[in-house]
């Protein structure tokens, strides 16, 4: 497992980046995560505790959700004892957010962050919030011809005015008079694919360096 993050942090500092090569390098990566899933099951039904067990359990809940690997995510789940799915915090964190993020409650998914059992989680709650707010922000773009910075920011689940200037530039979005005013039917990003490559291997080598920290 080691070896294939090295290979797949190699390939993400090279300059200019080849996304093929990073690609294939995060399908190995993702081989092993099953193995690994592999293995916290076998640890799971064995007797042994660890101090660090449902913390890493819950990671690997967290990384398979915020991915979209919603089948490991519950095959993982599925070995967990509903007690411990239900009172261990390190457990009941992934499964409230998978809860929040199915049924749309967004607003949950931002008060999750306050309550998190590890700082180790935070990472993957703002993941799950870029996420929900690029989605948010779609169905802004395509469904106004203006709104008021105030709206966008309580749209888009920020806490000021001040938090949706950056994301407002990144998205391109024109301001006139603290107004945005977008193009009807405008597309989305170009090349989603290779956006998303690139957004899931910064999520897994950022993973792969937690783990290595807490072990």
């Amino acid at each position: 497992m080691e070896a294939a993050h090295k290979k797949l942090l190699a390939e993400w500092n090279k300059e200019p980046k080849i996304l093929a090569a990073v690609s294939n390098a995060l399908k190995q990566v993702k081989s092993r995560g099953v193995v690994m899933c592999t293995k916290l099951m076998s640890c799971m039904r064995s007797n042994e505790e660890s101090p660090n067990k449902f913390l890493m359990i819950g990671l690997n809940l967290m990384y398979f959700l915020t991915t979209n690997q919603h089948a490991q995510f519950h095959m993982l789940l599925e070995q967990i004892d509903q007690n411990i799915q239900q009172n261990n915090p390190y457990i009941t964190t992934p499964v409230k957010l998978e809860q929040s993020l199915m049924e749309g409650v967004y607003n949950k998914v931002v008060l999750t962050e306050k309550n998190i059992p590890s700082p180790y989680y935070a990472f993957f709650i703002r993941i799950s919030m870029d996420t929900i707010r690029d989605e948010i922000a779609s169905c802004i773009e395509c469904s106004f011809k203006k709104v008021s910075q105030k709206d966008a920011a309580q749209l888009l689940l920020f806490n000021n005015v001040n938090e949706i200037i950056p994301f407002a530039k990144k998205r391109s979005w024109k301001n006139s008079g603290n107004t945005y005013i977008f193009e009807q039917g405008r597309s989305g990003p170009i090349l989603k694919e290779q956006l998303d490559t690139k957004r899931i291997a910064k999520q897994t080598i950022f993973y792969a360096k937690q783990l290595e920290m807490i072990v």
